[in-house]
């Protein structure tokens, strides 16, 4: 019954977020969590699962989309090293104030793409300077930091960021942060399995649900275009972040 409650739930979540980057953490902790699953562990079966599912979104998000290589290999970078600083904080500390703090965050970028009617819609044209590219950088370390503890709403804070330094559209924001993240999550559950919390009988049930959903959720929002997965990442991320503020 176990096996059948995280397949499905994996599922669920994965097509969501793949949809929008809302993150599956959202509706998977609070469920593993239920069926008496450690919150290390619950993390290490979401990051996992994630390592098996985000290539095949990522994919086919940037399929005839020119990918930034060297954008990709630095921010990654940058990325694990706060990747294994959060793995150190998610054992040892409580992280009810990190998660209010980034559902205010994610709350103000909602109602920032909402005004902005054109943003995410189609990739920019125009050229950014290097130091605008550049601020992204310091931004990668934070969100590997999330990546590690929690992660749902990294691939709108990540997408958000990649709209302002670098002009791109949803499906270029999306399928790059999914082609980020899978060095993060590799990484993380890496460190997790060290410390010994990861249990295959929970991992496969989530890998197998994460990869059905995630293929599915990336290949049909590919086919729905920007605006349909902006207005995915309007309602989801309003609802993430609320629930991130209010802790329910």
């Amino acid at each position: 019954m176990i096996f059948l409650i995280i397949f499905i739930t994996a599922f669920i979540s994965t097509i969501l977020s793949s949809m929008s980057g809302a993150g599956t953490a959202i509706i998977n902790v609070p469920v593993f969590l239920a069926l008496g699953i450690s919150l290390p562990a619950t993390v290490a079966i979401n990051q996992i699962s994630g390592a098996f599912w985000v290539l095949p979104a990522a994919r086919n998000y940037l399929k005839g989309k020119k990918v930034h290589w060297a954008f990709l290999a630095l921010f990654c970078t940058i990325g694990i090293a706060g990747v294994i600083t959060g793995v150190t904080v998610a054992i040892n500390i409580n992280q009810k104030l990190l998660r209010t703090m980034i559902g205010y965050i994610i709350v103000f970028l909602v109602f920032y793409a909402y005004f902005n009617k054109t943003l995410g819609l189609k990739d920019s044209s125009k050229t950014y300077s290097p130091l605008k590219k550049f601020l992204a950088y310091p931004i990668a370390f934070v969100l590997g930091f999330y990546e590690a503890i929690f992660g749902s709403g990294n691939g709108i804070l990540f997408t958000i960021t990649t709209f302002y330094t670098r002009g791109f559209d949803f499906m270029e924001a999306l399928g790059h942060y999914y082609l980020v993240v899978f060095f993060w999550v590799i990484s993380a559950a890496t460190l997790y399995g060290i410390h010994g919390y990861i249990n295959i009988y929970y991992v496969i049930p989530s890998v197998l649900g994460g990869v059905a959903g995630g293929y599915i959720g990336s290949k049909y929002a590919r086919h729905k275009g920007n605006k349909f997965i902006k207005l995915l990442f309007l309602i989801l991320g309003s609802l993430l972040g609320v629930k991130l503020i209010i802790g329910i």
